[in-house]
């Protein structure tokens, strides 16, 4: 998915400044896509470029301008377009360095990799507490009426990310097990 994808989606609520869609990508959408502002800004210009969103500068007194970036016709098409065409593989592959230490931690003292494991169980606890405020977000926004449809699907994101979280966890607790087992085997040698 590319950034650019996720920005018209955005647009397709409603017309926002580069500010106000860092603000929605930061939370609610945070757990599963990430931009940086400078991203942001070079992708709403590339759009506005192809004919995709149109901007308007609204000026405000004692405060910096707004451009304010809304979707064109063939916006509003390309992204319906892009939406309609799943990909055939809908599950990403990905690129762990944690996992690949784990691959190869019978070089380091099981002290440390405990200490790693439990470093990851803890982000997963902080993950955990992120969506809670997620959760809280989508049912202020279930209160606007407009949003009432789509409260629906943004908490089938929510239970995957919680069912991948609780899953890292239980990982990390029977990795942490496993580990306590064979420095009681060592120990017993």
């Amino acid at each position: 998915m590319s950034l650019g994808n996720a920005l018209l989606g955005l647009l397709n609520y409603k017309p926002m400044t580069g500010y106000d869609l860092k603000k929605i990508l930061d939370h609610p959408m945070g757990f599963f896509w990430v931009a940086q502002m400078s991203q942001i800004y070079r992708e709403l210009n590339k759009m506005e470029g192809k004919g995709l969103v149109k901007s308007e500068i609204i000026p405000q007194e004692k405060r910096p301008d707004r451009k304010v970036y809304q979707l064109t016709k063939e916006g509003k098409e390309t992204f319906l377009n892009w939406l309609n065409k799943f990909p055939d593989q809908l599950s990403q592959t990905s690129r762990s360095q944690f996992l690949v230490r784990i691959f190869f931690s019978s070089r380091i003292k099981l002290k440390e990799l405990t200490f790693e494991i439990r470093r990851y169980k803890k982000e997963k606890e902080e993950q955990s507490r992120y969506l809670n405020k997620v959760e809280q977000w989508i049912k202020d926004y279930s209160r606007e009426r407009k949003f009432k449809d789509d409260v629906f699907y943004w908490n089938l994101i929510v239970k995957k990310a919680y069912r991948d979280i609780t899953s890292g966890i239980e990982w990390a607790d029977e990795c942490l097990q496993l580990i306590e087992q064979k420095k009681r085997k060592k120990r017993g040698n």
